[in-house]
């Protein structure tokens, strides 16, 4: 097969007694092992492009992984199969029915149609004189029938009557052609219009109008009335999603200074690599630049890719994108099956979009032309692949990484933009990596939609001077007020509630003003864990070592770690005492309060639990957009890019959780939840406010949230990172060892430990290297797996662990997001 395989290609090749198969990355002259030849290609077409095969060359040295593994990840799901089988994921295609024969020559052409000529002649003959009825005799000389069996047959279907010698129609002359078939042509010029937007229908559309099967088709295709051919089915949910039609809107001071940067550095004269990290605001109209970044790239034919970091942001995401570019959009996320997933990699891959909006995966598209990478909200934790997941992932990449090395390989442009970039980064910009883009204000949003009922607008300035002439007058918003409430002094109130009582006054103005409002808590369920009050034992997943979640609606308790459930614990399994006492508060005891404060208010919650569905993300963010819910109670999903205009209260419930965890990360996470939460009040020119209750108010993550300070967190927390060595000031590596016995987790990662430092020594690692651990990790027990790590801080940790043997057991998380 010299000259037919290329790299990329699928093919099937000996591996002891059966085939396997494997990707082709290239071509040497010679294999230090011995080889047998490839048998045969698995696809005639390579299923990898040459950029693709480049990048996760790139990537299996950069994340220490397996090539095979960082293979997989650009070949969709149901491809690859073992021994032979067919794969899982086929394309699906749809017959189509084209009309050969006009209208008006049907009738001569029916004597010899169809799956029985004898019937048809018949029928034929009968629908000339529809209303009346002919000798049997007659009709078997014309038909040359040589019994009256026909007839007979025809009668059974209750097509036709039988009285002494004649024959007669039963049925109106419409189902009587329908019925036979012989009415296919005029329903396909019917349909048409409508089930195919003016093509040819499809062969589902005529059977539930006519009758006709596929057998009936072929049979007519057989007699030139019709052709048949195979179609793409395009399904609207994976396809082309249809929204309304929007032009561009005229750019403001801001955006137009922003878009004439990236313009000049990435667009003019064709498509340059250029990297940019777009820091705006809330609503400060981030998502036209990206839009405007799009058309561009367009216009130079070039593709774009469009990264978000939750399926949740997806609904009004592709509204945006796909109402802008019409019928150029698809989508790639996690609810999609392994068909959908198939199909839309196929038709990708064939040019049938040129631009692909997902979360991380949507990296791997096949774009052959990509011209433009996006990333919103970069800051979001999910674009990393983390190494805490449940599965057998073993490719744990960032896919910020990912992007910027993708943009290099394809000369593309790449737009990272954050309300609360990362410290990685921003970080990255200060190094002159990073060309910074800022958009300080806010636009005043959803002017028309607030006008209607002659809400006035608050602006905080006008229009700088020399704007340019096409851009629109602007009205920037300010950012809602932030108050804090320290809960100490609630409690030295004596106010017990979850709710403090500005809060709870909040939330009645607010609903009693027919506005919405948001409630932000960072934990599911009804409360965070029981616990005996007279020994202190706290019931725990014996898998996990986890406190339980108490669900009340499931009566259940909950490890949000594997998901096991337990029955709750009348007596105290370890002192037997009936003093058990449920602490803490979830999504489902914060809207229980809310009843309480404001009875009749419609909540929704969104978190992990009320979206377990496929589809539920949509439909809570649809309720909540039509106004068919007063209150949203959710976790993290809902502090992430939506907009949402009649909502001017945004409370968080507690803003002390996961702030004090013992990981590097605790401040920044911190900061950016509340900063992004905030974000959604405000939105029009209602105006809002944010109620943030805290524990520690002091706390400068809390504070520069409250003052929308990105600038006083980052120097902040800088300092603390140079202090300890921590990202972004070094890299991190973390190597985590999971086994089901204790004592082997412990000695296997200890062996390990010394085995680093030994190869330190023996490599003469350059630059500043720290070894820390083994040590167990903060959840040292999960689905039954005791965990052990080791951490590695270096300019480059994938050098030192590159060639080193890892056995099973090992995860090498590059770069984690989290070290618990």
């Amino acid at each position: 097969m010299e000259g037919r395989i290329e790299p990329g290609h699928l093919v099937w090749v000996p591996f002891g007694r059966q085939q396997v198969q494997g990707v082709v990355v290239g071509f040497a002259e010679s294999s230090p092992v011995p080889t047998r030849p490839v048998a045969r290609l698995a696809r005639p077409e390579p299923v990898l492009q040459p950029w693709q095969v480049e990048l996760a060359m790139w990537m299996a040295q950069a994340y220490v992984a397996p090539l095979a593994e960082t293979i997989k990840l650009f070949i969709p799901p149901g491809l690859l199969t073992k021994d032979g089988r067919a794969p899982a994921a086929r394309a699906k295609y749809e017959w189509v029915v084209e009309a050969l024969v006009a209208p008006d020559a049907v009738a001569a052409r029916l004597r010899t149609a169809g799956r029985d000529s004898a019937q048809a002649c018949v029928l034929a003959r009968l629908l000339q004189q529809p209303q009346a009825a002919l000798a049997r005799a007659e009709l078997r000389a014309v038909c040359a029938l040589k019994s009256d069996s026909t007839f007979h047959t025809l009668a059974g279907k209750s097509l036709v009557t039988l009285s002494g010698d004649e024959v007669a129609l039963a049925v109106s002359p419409e189902d009587a052609r329908g019925t036979a078939g012989r009415v296919a042509v005029t329903s396909m010029r019917r349909s048409g219009g409508v089930a195919c937007g003016g093509s040819s229908p499809g062969k589902s559309t005529l059977a539930a109008e006519t009758g006709a099967d596929l057998a009936l088709l072929r049979a007519m295709q057989a007699d030139g009335l019709i052709a048949l051919r195979e179609r793409d089915p395009l399904p609207r949910s994976i396809g082309r999603p249809e929204c309304a039609h929007t032009r561009a809107p005229m750019l403001t001071s801001e955006q137009q200074r922003v878009w004439e940067t990236v313009r000049t550095h990435a667009f003019d004269d064709g498509v340059r690599h250029s990297e940019f990290l777009l820091h705006g605001v809330t609503g400060s109209g981030k998502t036209e630049i990206y839009l405007r970044a799009i058309g561009a790239a367009l216009a130079r034919n070039r593709q774009a890719l469009v990264l978000v970091p939750e399926i949740a942001l997806t609904p009004q995401t592709v509204a945006r994108f796909a109402g802008r570019f019409p019928r150029r959009v698809t989508v790639i996320h996690s609810e999609l099956s392994t068909g959908e997933r198939y199909d839309v990699w196929r038709l990708v891959r064939q040019g049938e979009f040129d631009i692909v909006i997902g979360p991380r995966s949507a990296l791997f598209a096949p774009l052959a032309r990509l011209g433009l990478i996006i990333i919103d909200e970069e800051h979001e934790s999910s674009y990393k692949q983390n190494a805490e997941e449940w599965g057998s992932f073993t490719v744990f990449y960032d896919a910020r990484a990912v992007a910027t090395q993708l943009a290099a390989i394809t000369q593309s442009a790449l737009i990272m933009g954050s309300a609360t970039p990362s410290m990685e980064s921003y970080y990255a910009m200060q190094q002159g990596r990073l060309t910074l883009l800022e958009m300080p204000n806010r636009v005043l949003g959803h002017r028309e939609h607030v006008a209607r009922e002659q809400v006035e607008a608050v602006p905080v300035a006008s229009v700088p001077q020399g704007q340019p002439d096409h851009a629109e007058p602007t009205v920037y918003a300010e950012l809602p007020p932030v108050e804090i409430v320290d809960m100490r002094q609630e409690l030295r109130a004596g106010n017990r509630s979850i709710f403090s009582r500005s809060l709870s006054a909040e939330l009645q103005t607010t609903l009693s003003a027919g506005e919405q409002a948001i409630l932000f808590l960072n934990r599911r369920g009804t409360a965070t864990f029981i616990m005996c009050r007279d020994c202190g034992a706290v019931s725990e997943c014996p898998l996990c070592a986890t406190p339980l979640t108490y669900h009340e609606r499931a009566q259940t308790l909950i490890c949000h770690h594997c998901n096991r459930r337990y029955p709750i614990p009348q007596t105290c399994p370890e002192c037997d005492s009936k003093r058990i006492k449920f602490f803490g508060s979830g999504t489902q005891r914060v809207e229980e309060y809310v009843h309480q404060i404001v009875p009749q208010a419609r909540v929704v919650r969104w978190d992990a639990d009320s979206v377990a569905r496929k589809g539920q993300h949509a439909a809570i963010l649809r309720e909540f957009v039509e106004q068919r819910a007063d209150v949203k109670v959710g976790t993290q999903m809902i502090a992430k890019g939506l907009d949402l205009p009649m909502v001017t209260l945004v409370g968080v419930v507690a803003a002390d959780v996961g702030l004090y965890l013992p990981d590097f990360r605790s401040s920044e996470r911190t900061f950016q939840l509340l900063t992004q939460v905030a974000g959604r009040a405000g939105r029009s020119a209602r105006g809002g406010r944010v109620v943030v209750q805290t524990y520690t108010p002091e706390h400068y993550a809390i504070q520069a949230a409250a003052q929308h300070d990105y600038a006083a967190f980052y120097a902040r927390e800088l300092l603390f990172r140079e202090e300890h060595g921590y990202p972004p000031v070094q890299r991190m590596a973390r190597l985590i060892f999971w086994h089901k016995n204790e004592a082997k987790a412990q000695a296997e990662s200890e062996r390990m430990a010394l085995v680093l430092r030994r190869r330190a020594e023996g490599l003469l690692f350059r630059g500043d290297l720290d070894i820390l651990g083994p040590a167990p990790a903060f959840f040292s027990r999960y689905r039954g797996y005791f965990r052990w790590q080791i951490l590695l801080r270096a300019e480059n940790p994938s050098a030192l662990l590159t060639g080193l043997d890892i056995p099973f057991g090992w995860r090498i998380d590059i770069d984690p997001v989290s070290v618990l």
